[in-house]
């Protein structure tokens, strides 16, 4: 009887940790099911109706901040920021570089199978003269579908288009392979040292990513808004100013002198000025000219292949920039003199005359070759040239090959299947070339701009933003995100 318990006794022991075993087991799957399920679904389309008209409320909200350089004041766009973030349940800092230069950071985590990617626009713009503006520059106006305010192409647009993306990541628990970290960076305008430069060397784990999605490439669109291109910033120039100073003795205008500083000046910026820089194509730029002539007409493809040909021609250089100064401008490090100052009476020989020179380097130009050869060009020992403080490092572009230059591709070809897509490199500068020199591929890519006039005021009096094209880009953006962080 005693056995016949104490077997009974083992045998139930026995039994019941298999059981519980077996409850756990299944206890586990079940808590796990909705995890896993939601890994094996597509990305939860959002209601799109809705959030373009959010993104267009923030975007307004955001011009109507004034965070004109030089003062910034990004703070007032972060806070801003940061609030709705809050409501949303949804952790962010802001980071201040100085009293008021703020950048403001987020993140939606993903399950960490791959590195991070990093979705960024200024929250800065660049200064007013508001006596010429047809309109209130930050009064954030929106007329027969065009928004009219100072940063509302450059760049609120981009930042309020990436914050909407990163909210909907959160709203729809879209399931990520990647973490998604959005930022708001300060100083953008002026070079980036109280941005993007501050973060990447103070808060580098907070920014940290394989990609960047930032401003510089944008869709293109004819009269009728339909789209004529896409073009996807994986290159940019970089500034490389420099200051001409010219000494000599001053006189009496009537008693011409040897040494007179403004003509050694005038030699010396007239001589830069006739100098080219070599030609010469890198991945970007090649790739952009070689999808250009496939859809160009006759006559221009011919010019276009004509350049990459093994040993292109000056003429054929010459023929390029007879189509647009932009495309020469692309293929070679380019020389500009923008400021000319010298002399106060014109009786007077003064003893110095200045001049500022705005170059514009190939991404890989080496700057002290480059103001090496700049000063044999000029060749007037009176004339000494003076760097300005580099703030945008030389840097790499950022290959086509990638998993996110592919993303835009699959997804703008899905989504406009007749529209050609173009690498682009910027002849202006960005942050990306501070997050490309710290490793970080950066893909530029902005709301679209009308065919006729592809500045939209950037940088110039009357700013405005087409609203149907920039919701068009906040959809587009997030299908890019999707595809690029998204568990597959």
């Amino acid at each position: 009887m005693r056995r016949s318990t104490a077997s009974g006794e083992h045998e139930s022991r026995e039994q019941f940790p298999k059981d519980a075993s077996n409850l756990i087991e299944v206890s586990r799957w079940t808590l796990l099911a909705p995890f896993l399920l939601a890994a094996m679904l597509p990305a939860a389309e959002p209601d799109w109706p809705a959030v373009k008209s959010k993104a267009l409320e923030t975007l307004v909200d955001l011009v109507k901040l004034d965070t004109a350089q030089p003062e910034g004041n990004e703070i007032l766009a972060a806070r801003y920021l940061k609030e709705k973030l809050d409501r949303e349940g949804l952790a962010s800092e802001i980071f201040e570089a100085a009293p008021g230069r703020a950048s403001l950071v987020a993140r939606v985590k993903g399950n960490g199978r791959k590195r991070p990617l990093l979705l960024l626009g200024h929250l800065d713009v660049v200064a007013v003269e508001r006596d010429e503006w047809s309109f209130d520059p930050f009064g954030g106006e929106v007329k027969d579908g065009i928004l009219y305010a100072r940063g509302a192409s450059d760049d609120k647009g981009v930042v309020a288009a990436s914050f909407h993306v990163l909210l909907e990541l959160w709203r729809q628990k879209t399931p990520l392979d990647r973490d998604v970290i959005f930022l708001g960076v300060a100083d953008e305008e002026s070079g980036g040292d109280l941005g993007i430069t501050y973060m990447l060397a103070e808060h580098r784990d907070e920014i940290d990513a394989e990609f960047a999605i930032n401003e510089g490439g944008k869709g293109v669109f004819d009269r009728d808004l339909s789209y004529t291109r896409f073009e996807i910033q994986t290159a940019e120039k970089t500034p490389r100013r420099i200051d001409l100073k010219a000494v000599g003795t001053s006189g009496h205008g009537s008693i011409p002198l040897r040494d007179n500083p403004i003509g050694a000046l005038a030699r010396a910026v007239g001589r830069l000025s006739e100098h080219e820089m070599p030609a010469r194509l890198n991945e970007t730029t090649r790739e952009y000219f070689t999808r250009l002539a496939e859809i160009a007409e006759p006559d221009k493809a011919a010019v276009f292949r004509a350049i990459l040909t093994d040993e292109p021609t000056a003429d054929d250089y010459e023929k390029l920039r007879e189509l647009s100064p932009v495309y020469n401008s692309m293929v070679r490090t380019s020389i500009s003199p923008t400021i000319l100052q010298g002399g106060y009476l014109k009786n007077v020989i003064p003893s110095e005359a200045n001049a500022t020179v705005d170059i514009r380097a190939l991404p890989d130009e080496d700057p002290e070759r480059l103001f090496s050869l700049l000063k044999r060009v000029m060749d007037e020992p009176a004339v000494d040239l003076v760097p300005h403080r580099q703030t945008r490092p030389s840097h790499s572009p950022s290959a086509l090959g990638s998993d996110a230059f592919l993303a835009f591709e699959r997804v703008l070809g899905r989504m406009y299947r007749s529209v050609p897509i173009l690498p682009a490199m910027s002849t202006g500068a960005t942050d990306s070339a501070q997050l490309r020199h710290a490793g970080i591929a950066s893909y530029g890519f902005g709301p679209a701009r009308p065919e006729w006039d592809l500045a939209s005021g950037i940088h110039g009096r009357n700013e405005y933003l087409y609203v149907k094209p920039y919701q068009d880009y906040v959809e587009i953006l997030w299908n890019v995100v999707v595809e690029i962080a998204g568990t597959k």
